[in-house]
């Protein structure tokens, strides 16, 4: 009885080692990995670490679009979230190519909250693929709106999928 669960174990550790990998980046890649690839090969204007789980890279031209965020938990990339220049279009091609690839959402997120000036409106739509979750958010703010791409590997530190 003791065999068979050591196996299940030994899987699930595996299979989380690399549960998601958008361009150069994988989950489990530790903290200064992502750095050192973020400075050396994508030429972003600002690489920030605002606190000890999160790097921002951004460029400073709002109308280029760039801006990607690595989530991590105890030193390894867990969660990944790329903007994409909001537009129902894209919205409705990437939910489209989702649904084709993982099936229906596993999870739908929608909702408004107030903030300092108005109301934000959030819809998201999360399909699950083994460990991971991949996510696509849009963000209703009162002068502008935001698209998101997310993926999110089961941890330890946070709930999945990231709202």
């Amino acid at each position: 009885m003791k065999l068979p669960s050591i196996f299940l174990i030994a899987a699930c550790l595996a299979g989380s080692s690399h549960a998601f990998e958008v361009a150069e980046f994988k989950s489990g890649m530790s903290q200064n990995d992502v750095k050192t690839l973020l400075i050396a090969n994508w030429n972003f204007d600002r690489v920030l670490e605002p606190s000890d789980d999160v790097i921002l890279a951004y460029d400073n031209d709002p109308s280029i679009a760039r801006r990607y965020q690595f989530r991590f938990c105890k030193g390894k990339l867990v969660g990944f979230e790329q903007d994409v220049r909001p537009s129902l279009k894209s919205l409705i091609i990437s939910v489209s190519n989702y649904n084709q690839k993982y099936g229906q959402p596993s999870r739908v997120y929608s909702n408004t909250h107030v903030v300092s000036n108005g109301e934000k409106a959030v819809f998201a739509l999360f399909w699950k693929n083994n460990l991971e979750f991949i996510g696509v958010k849009y963000i209703v703010l009162p002068n502008n709106e935001q698209m998101s791409l997310s993926f999110d590997s089961n941890n330890l530190c946070y709930p999945t999928p990231r709202m």
